[in-house]
């Protein structure tokens, strides 16, 4: 291989947005058109546990049968969970049965109808898996019977099974218990599932509107999904090198807040006496010991990851405000 080119490949897999790249010139937009590299681009850029989901929300101009195949070479992580969401949202929704079932709704008016026949219209747009070829499905298909054989349950959902598994019905001091017996389970999941929660969404495609459905319709994960996946790590943090086990090297960063503020709010809870005093809780070495056991896994206590935790103890800060600034204090010289 030309050793300019090879330097053009590297630089090319790590570019943020190499749209402007494939404009400049012919070299770039030959580049671009080879599924080995657009394959290496994505796992470079967002990792080997996530590659699978950005290739598919790329699209069918970007995801042909060629890039699904170098992305599985290449060790992209085709998880049980993956496959049960991927069925869930494959496939074009009917729009005119979605126009007449809005016309026929006699109860709204008719400015209201168009607009929110507009907002389906744009949400149908945007549908993650919607525009997925039949034959780059029917390849993950087989290649996930290949993986998981019987054992693939297409029509199951492996972040309920973990909700349950984790205990997520019940309160956190009882969940402890439920979740240490159902351990074993919860460790075939992530390790032969290979179970990784898509990845979160950011604050520029995050809206009210969707910040609790699931499945999003944009595919990314939602803040209540999210955060069962946080409390089973706040509760049993060894989870976390199980998912790093697998090569989900990115767990701590999806659910950073969530699990670093409900480690505070454990630390921190609601059912004490009305009036409680400062002695009733922790001291700053006491959190700061309890804390490090999570920023020892990868979690940080970043400014905004404060700003939430504050704000999620706004109503103790009368009572702990001071042993809570000496804890940051003493997590941020630590970091």
């Amino acid at each position: 291989m030309d050793p300019f080119n090879e330097i053009r490949i590297r630089i090319f897999c790590y570019v943020d947005t190499p749209l402007s790249l494939m404009l400049s010139n012919s070299l770039w937009k030959v580049i671009s058109q080879d599924p080995q590299i657009r394959a290496e681009w994505l796992i470079t850029k967002y990792g080997r546990a996530h590659a699978l989901f950005h290739s598919i929300r790329l699209g069918s101009n970007f995801l042909t049968l060629d890039v699904i195949k170098c992305l599985i070479s290449k060790k992209a992580i085709l998880s049980r969970y993956f496959m049960q969401r991927l069925l869930l949202q494959y496939g074009q929704h009917d729009q005119r049965l979605m126009e007449l079932k809005i016309s026929y709704n006699n109860n709204i008016s008719q400015v209201v109808n168009i607009e929110k026949l507009r907002a389906c219209q744009q949400m149908l747009n945007r549908n993650w898996a919607s525009d997925l070829s039949s034959s780059v499905f029917n390849y993950l298909m087989e290649h996930s019977f290949k993986i998981y054989g019987i054992n693939l349950m297409l029509k199951g959902n492996d972040m309920e099974l973990l909700h349950f598994l984790s205990a997520g019905p019940l309160i956190i001091t009882s969940a402890t218990e439920k979740l240490q017996k159902n351990i074993n389970e919860i460790k075939d999941l992530i390790l032969n599932k290979k179970f990784i929660p898509f990845p979160p969404a950011t604050m520029i495609n995050d809206h009210k509107s969707i910040y609790y459905e699931y499945p999003r319709k944009d595919g990314y994960e939602n803040a209540r999904q999210l955060n069962i996946i946080a409390r089973a790590i706040v509760i049993y943090p060894e989870l976390v090198n199980w998912w790093k086990q697998i090569g989900y090297h990115e767990i701590c960063q999806d659910v950073n807040n969530l699990v670093m503020t409900g480690v505070f709010l454990i630390l921190f809870p609601s059912i004490l006496p009305t009036f409680p005093t400062p002695s009733e809780y922790p001291d700053e070495f006491a959190i700061f010991q309890r804390v490090k056991i999570f920023t020892d896994f990868g979690f940080v206590l970043h400014n905004h990851t404060v700003r939430d935790v504050v704000y999620s103890l706004s109503d103790k800060l009368a009572v702990i405000g001071d042993v809570l600034f000496k804890s940051f204090k003493l997590i941020r010289n630590e970091e």
